[in-house]
Parts: C-alpha cells; sequence; structure tokens
C-alpha cells in the first residue's frame, strides 16, 4: 500500500476483550448461575449509544447479542435505525422521549415484531402514544422511567404511578420495565444509596400493579436501575437488569471511589479488560535546538498539551496486517508490550501533535514508525481513564471524540493482560496547520510530528 493511501490513525476495538468483559459482568449479577439453573436471574442490556460511543453500534450489537443480550439500549430513534437491519432478534431500548411512529419508517418492522421498546417519560408522552398505537394497530412495550434525584429524564413517583396505571388499562400497551438512573454512583455512594432506597419505595408501592401487568402482558416487567458503575458497586442495585455502557469496553472501574470496603465487586471489577487500541504513526521528525518552541497535533483532547503521553511500539506502521472487515486473533504480546513511552509537548492542534523523542532509541523511533495514542495496558500512562483524568473529562467522551474518518478494526485477543506487562504512553497526529508554540524544550531534542 502506497503512502498516499495508508490511512495515518486506526482504532484497534478487541471483541476478545468485550466477550470477557461481558460474560465477567453478566457472572457478578448472576453469581449462583449454573448450567443447571433455568437462566440468569439479572438481565443484562447492552448500552450502546452514540454508536457504541464511537466503536461501531452495528458491530457491537451483533456481538453482544451473541453473547446473550437481553436488550439493547440506544438514545435516540436515530441510532435505532441504525441498527433496523442488523440480522439479531434483540430488542431495542430507546431512551429518548418519542411520542411519534410512521409505519413507513425502518423501525416500525421492529415495532411489529415486539422489538422496539420506548421509555415514558411523562403523561402527556404516553397520552399521544396510546392514541398512535390504537390508530396503527401497534402492541408496544414500554419502560417507566422514574426519575429518583437525576433530573435529566423521566417524572417524579407519584406521576411516574399515574403512568403504571395507565400503562395497565391501556391495552396496546406492555410494561416492559420500570427503572431509573443513578446520578454519580461511581463517586457519591450515599446519594446512590438514597436513590435506590427512594427507588425499592416506589416499586413497593406499584408491586400489585406489577403482577397484574406481568399477567397482561406477554413480557416479563423488568427492574432495572444500575449502570457499570453501579453494578460494581453492590449487588442491592442490580435489581432484575443491569445496563452496561462502558463497562462492555473495560472502563468503569476506575471512576469508582471509596474504601475497598465499601465497593463490594472491586475485586472482580479490576479484572475487566480494556478494548480499544488507538494507533497512529510518525510522519515528521526534526532536530530541535536548546529553546526552540514546538507545538502541534489533532484528534486528541487539547487538554493533554504538554501532559499526555504516548508509547512508541517499535513496530512500523504500514508492516501487513491480519485485522480486517473480519475478526481475527491476534495475540496480546503482538499488541501491548514493549515499546517506549515519550511525552507530548506543545499545543494539541487540529491534525496532529508534537511528541518529545530524546529519550527513544533511534532504531524504534523513525518515520512510519507505530505509535500508540491509547493502550490497553491498565497501569500504563496512555491508559484510556488516565488519560481522561488528566483531561478533566471521562471516558465515555474521549471514545465519542475520536472522529469517524478514523478507520475502525475489529480484532480477538487470546490473552488477558498481565498488569504493568508493558503498553505506555503513545501518541500520533498526521499533518495539519500549526498553531501558536506553547513550549520551550530545555535541551536539545528530536521531536516527531505523529
Amino acid at each position: 500500500m502506497s503512502s498516499l493511501t495508508t490511512p495515518t490513525s486506526s482504532l484497534e476495538i478487541d471483541f476478545g476483550a468485550l466477550d470477557f468483559n461481558v460474560k465477567l459482568l453478566k457472572s457478578l449479577a448472576n453469581p449462583t448461575a449454573n448450567l443447571t439453573s433455568p437462566g440468569p436471574k439479572v438481565g443484562f442490556c447492552a448500552v450502546i449509544k452514540q454508536d457504541a460511543y464511537g466503536l461501531g453500534a452495528a458491530r457491537v450489537a451483533r456481538r453482544v447479542a451473541a453473547l446473550g443480550a437481553d436488550l439493547l439500549a440506544v438514545y435516540s430513534l436515530d441510532e435505532a435505525r441504525a441498527l433496523a437491519d442488523v440480522p439479531i432478534k434483540t430488542p431495542v431500548l430507546v431512551l429518548m422521549p418519542v411520542s411519534q411512529l410512521d409505519r413507513g419508517d425502518p423501525l416500525y418492522r421492529l415495532a411489529v415484531n415486539g422489538r422496539l421498546h420506548l421509555v415514558l417519560h411523562s403523561e402527556q408522552q404516553a397520552a399521544e402514544l396510546a392514541v398512535l398505537t390504537g390508530r396503527i394497530g401497534l402492541d408496544l412495550p414500554v419502560h417507566i422511567q422514574v426519575d429518583t434525584g437525576m433530573s435529566r429524564g423521566g417524572c417524579l413517583p407519584e406521576e411516574a404511578q399515574r403512568l403504571v396505571d395507565m400503562v395497565c388499562r391501556t391495552p396496546r400497551f406492555q410494561l416492559a420495565g420500570v427503572m431509573t438512573h443513578f446520578s454519580s454512583p461511581g463517586h457519591d455512594e450515599a446519594f446512590t444509596k438514597e436513590q435506590a432506597r427512594l427507588f425499592r419505595q416506589w416499586v413497593d408501592a406499584i408491586k400489585p400493579r406489577l403482577i397484574e401487568a406481568n399477567k397482561k402482558g406477554k413480557l416479563p416487567t423488568a427492574v432495572h436501575a444500575a449502570n457499570t458503575a453501579a453494578t460494581l458497586r453492590s449487588s442491592q442495585l442490580h435489581a432484575t437488569m443491569i445496563r452496561i455502557g462502558q463497562g462492555l469496553f473495560g472502563y468503569g472501574a476506575d471512576s469508582l471511589q471509596g474504601d475497598a470496603e465499601h465497593i463490594e465487586l472491586a475485586g472482580p471489577a479490576a479484572a475487566l479488560r480494556p478494548a480499544v487500541r488507538w494507533l497512529s504513526r510518525i510522519v515528521h521528525i526534526q532536530e530541535i535546538p536548546t529553546g526552540w518552541p514546538v507545538g502541534y497535533a489533532n484528534g486528541y483532547p487539547l487538554s493533554l498539551s504538554n501532559r499526555g503521553q504516548v508509547r512508541v511500539t517499535g513496530r512500523k506502521w504500514d508492516r501487513i496486517r491480519t485485522a480486517g472487515p473480519q475478526e481475527q486473533i491476534i495475540p496480546l504480546s503482538e499488541r501491548a508490550r514493549g515499546g517506549v513511552f515519550a511525552p507530548v509537548v506543545g499545543r494539541v492542534s487540529m491534525d496532529q501533535i508534537t511528541i518529545d523523542l530524546s529519550d527513544v532509541p533511534l532504531n524504534i523511533a523513525m518515520i512510519g514508525s507505530e505509535i500508540e495514542l491509547i493502550g490497553v495496558d491498565p497501569t500504563a500512562a496512555n491508559h484510556l481513564p488516565t488519560l481522561a483524568e488528566q483531561a478533566g473529562t471521562i471516558t465515555h467522551e474521549l471514545l465519542c471524540r475520536i472522529a469517524p474518518n478514523v478507520e475502525r478494526k475489529y480484532i480477538v485477543s487470546d490473552e488477558v493482560p498481565a498488569a504493568g506487562s508493558g503498553g505506555g504512553p503513545g501518541s500520533a497526529t498526521t499533518t495539519g496547520a500549526s498553531q501558536s508554540p506553547t513550549v520551550h524544550l530545555s535541551s536539545p531534542a528530536r521531536a516527531a510530528v505523529a
């Protein structure tokens, strides 16, 4: 492949890690499940909003469906439409308020087959949907969201209880779920417990209606509240279904704060495997005199200017690669070990970043050398949660900001990484316009633009 057609950046999504994470989280929610049990007591909802956080919702949906996910959650109808033709049978839950659906919409096929679930946030929305289902003759599974303190969706307990009554009275509605959302289960244990108490109190109040709904409906009513952090904090928060987003890709345990004894599943959570690796290449190397200003970068948080680290892997970017449209088994030893860390220097710019190669051996740092921006070693400086903390943000945002034009590759690793086994800071950028320099090197150095 010529340099004119070689991509400058590539995102690896490791389905081996995803498989491991899903199985681990399902086992944590169902510790007594075994081969002779009729099925897991706690269901599994895979949250794949925003194109699975930029990692490819259709591909991820197929994978988690094969692993037995009970539900796929997206935010909008557009995100649900992207899954309409994916050859899976797993239902899709749309989290935003929806009150209209047309027979010509691709989602109508999902709805007819009972695979489209909607969330009720208000009595007005529910009334509009009730009219719609009667007009087009559609049985619709719905979930009622009660606001227990998140204040970002759903309705207060009193209105939510009226919604339960309304759903039970409406022939075309099926009460498929009741839900809430914890606002800060990672770092605010006290408020999470209070939200859980309010939710349990509300569920207890509507239990007669839930029994009635289960007799009437084709689906059991799921009770769900826990995201990844809540799932790991306490089994008391699991209810009858957990909703896992960042945990699919090995993240979420890093957000848990508090004493270990207050985090029930902290030990198993540490085994989650990071599934995302972002790679680029060195495109230019320049000798910089002492005191000379340097700067540049792109596709990488501006807040990591003069702070981030990347790993120069010691491999060539344009080597023959086995990963492609179909998943290939890639030994972890070929992906996460060895190399040398290099700091990001100067200002991250639109298309490139600059790294300091002063301490990197000449034989592994040259034009065309591979650079690892995000690695899979949780102990390394380019671990995604570490970078997110340095950037003053969260893992979700960093994943979602990776541009769609960055090539996505799906691979399957065959090992569990050992802590500290390698994988360090790495950075890369492509060519772009220069910006105002922001740093002066204190000694002669080699600066690489990636």
